[in-house]
């Protein structure tokens, strides 16, 4: 595999919302032909591809990932000439496209279920897991959905109930039918083919259920463990077959989301890797999202994944999520959430691995509070008022102070955050501190020095003190990352001088040695060069 076919391993990925982007049809919804008028912020941003959550067919039910047609276009967000208008302009701008894939189930709207559910001798039931229950009232096993609802429903026609990892609308496809992975292998190569750049696979540890659909062990603290729905050895031949037909296309890049429960499984999300060559090229860890502030509880965090990698895996970061919400929201009750949120800045774009930054929070967009009578979600709808739902982190993106936050020119599908007239791309690119303008110049700083891309990394200091420090390193040159995680003044012994200063927090920082010691003021960072030794 060549350098440029390897450009993942050094990007950054952005992930959009297309129904939250820009919407330029004025109905209140993001479309793709916001995102094309929008390629330039993106390229000035630094980005080296954009993320889409699904654009596909989708009554949906749960935000698209509920899809009735893999080889169309939602008419929210256009049509297919439209996608490939987008595709054309971003490879143009050198912006690569990845596609989310939702491959362990469809719509209940899919052609594919509505025959499935026509008849018990239907030549596609067998593309659903449906099972008969023993009685009327009872569902073949206790699998819960991913909610914590009955996984099973039953379906009047046939008096059969089939399973579903989410919604009811969402039904599981049974992927031990050789029928089902030739039809989806028949949809993938038709989007490479088309030219797009990768996929971000949905859920992808839970494609295959125990064959004889055994009940999951029961803790009666924590429900029941999902042993035999999620992480079958099935899954992992799935891949490795999945892994050769994106070889035949190269360039082409793979990411999977793998939820392991909090504070996160890194060895179980490393084993989607594989020895690092022969299943997914990267494997989302969400353990920093559910991580404390604390420097030393960040690098623990940080070393465990990277230990747990093979040999040839190579690591990626997130912080933020559609669906666990944004980073500045665990910070909110905090006097300091923006001086925090820009050492998160300053730490996903400067460790090994690919940062994916989710749309907004380079401009601190937080959470916004949404009533119930706001809520699209239909899982906060499921739960409210315990849980008000996923929309929180879904909000539009906030591009400057007018009306709607230059979103749309009528009121948006969800609201927008209040503190839009301050926290919007327009006010912040005439910041020259702020979070925004920090993020162009780390994609910048990341872009220019190759050891900020394919370095090793070294830590020196582990967050005992607060601090969490680290040097990128390639046969050029040691980049040093110093980062002080605390309120308080601290000192830092042994800076790793002579070298100089790159980027710090703030204007008047001064580096230098004082007494064999660097003092960082509260919530400061730098980042130095130095010779190599």
């Amino acid at each position: 595999m060549s350098e440029a076919d390897m450009w993942w391993k050094y990007g950054v990925v952005y992930h959009i919302l297309p129904q939250s982007f820009k919407d330029t049809n004025e109905d209140g919804i993001g479309d793709l032909e916001g995102i094309i008028q929008k390629l330039d912020y993106l390229s000035d941003l630094g980005i080296d591809a954009i993320w889409l959550s699904p654009v596909y067919q989708s009554p949906m039910i749960d935000a698209g990932y509920d899809i009735s047609d893999y080889q169309s276009i939602n008419p929210l967000y256009g049509d297919m000439n439209d996608f490939r208008r987008l595709l054309d302009r971003a490879h143009r701008k050198n912006i690569r496209v990845i596609m989310d894939l939702v491959l362990n189930h469809t719509s209940d709207r899919h052609p594919w279920f509505i025959e499935s559910r026509a008849s018990k001798d239907n030549p596609k039931r067998d593309w659903y897991i449906w099972q008969p229950p023993a009685n009327k009232r009872k569902s073949p096993n206790n699998w819960k959905t991913n909610f914590g609802r009955a996984a099973w429903t039953l379906d009047p026609l046939t008096q059969e109930r089939y399973y579903h990892s989410f919604f009811k609308e969402q039904p599981d496809l049974n992927w031990r039918n050789a029928e089902v992975k030739e039809k989806m292998f028949e949809m993938i190569r038709f989007w490479l083919e088309m030219g797009i750049d990768g996929f971000r696979l949905d859920v992808i540890n839970l494609l295959f259920k125990h064959k004889k659909l055994k009940n999951n062990p029961v803790n009666y603290i924590f429900s029941n463990r999902k042993v035999y729905n999620r992480n079958r050895p099935a899954v992992y031949a799935f891949l490795k077959e999945f892994r050769l037909l994106m070889n035949r296309y190269p360039g082409k890049v793979s990411i999977g989301e793998i939820y392991a429960p909090p504070p996160g499984d890194t060895r179980l999300v490393a084993g989607f890797l594989g020895d690092g060559k022969d299943m997914l090229h990267l494997a989302f860890d969400f353990s920093l999202i559910f991580s404390r502030w604390s420097a030393s509880s960040y690098y623990k965090i940080i070393r465990r994944y990277y230990k747990s990698l093979p040999p040839d895996g190579w690591p990626c970061f997130v912080i933020s999520n559609h669906d666990l919400g944004r980073c500045v929201r665990r910070l909110m009750f905090s006097f300091h959430k923006y001086e925090k949120a820009k050492i998160i800045a300053v730490l996903m774009l400067t460790l090994k691995g690919v940062p994916f930054i989710y749309y907004g929070d380079e401009t601190g967009m937080e959470n916004v509070h949404i009533s119930r009578e706001q809520i699209q979600d239909a899982y906060g709808k499921m739960f409210y008022p315990f849980f008000k739902g996923r929309d929180r982190s879904r909000t539009p993106m906030q591009w400057d102070n007018g009306p709607h936050a230059g979103f749309s020119n009528v009121p948006p599908w969800l609201p927008v955050h209040p503190n839009y007239k301050t926290v919007n791309v327009e006010s912040e690119l005439e910041d020259a501190h702020s979070i925004l303008n920090l993020y162009r110049h780390l994609i910048r700083l990341r872009k220019a020095y190759p050891a900020l891309q394919g370095g090793d990394i070294h830590f020196i200091d582990k967050g005992k003190n607060g601090i969490l420090s680290y040097i990128r390193s390639d046969k050029e040159i040691n980049i040093r990352v110093i980062l002080n995680f605390t309120n308080r003044k601290k000192s830092v012994k042994n800076p790793f001088l002579p070298g100089e200063q790159l980027l710090a927090a703030s204007p008047d920082f001064i580096f230098g040695k004082k007494d064999g010691l660097l003092v960082l003021r509260p919530f400061e960072w730098i980042i130095t060069i130095h010779p190599p030794k």
